[in-house]
């Protein structure tokens, strides 16, 4: 099993493809964390999450927001 992210991304080509189509932000993140994904599983569940993560920043809240209904509460 790969020690770190960089031995996982050399090891296993259908993991380093992935986490080069990740979104800069999420690829970032993935790396300040070098040890949280040995294997292909673990850099998906991380990436999921992190990208999950970042779509709940103040500024992708207009993403989401529909302005053609406003009184529904999705809250």
């Amino acid at each position: 099993m790969p020690d770190s992210l960089q031995d996982l991304l050399d090891s296993d080509r259908e993991a380093a493809a992935y986490f080069q189509s990740l979104p800069m932000f999420v690829q970032d993140q993935i790396r300040a964390k070098p040890g949280a994904a040995q294997t292909r599983e673990q850099l998906a569940s991380l990436a999921n999450n992190l990208a999950r993560d970042g779509l709940r920043l103040p500024q992708y809240q207009s993403v989401f927001e529909d302005e053609t209904d406003s009184n529904i509460d999705l809250q």
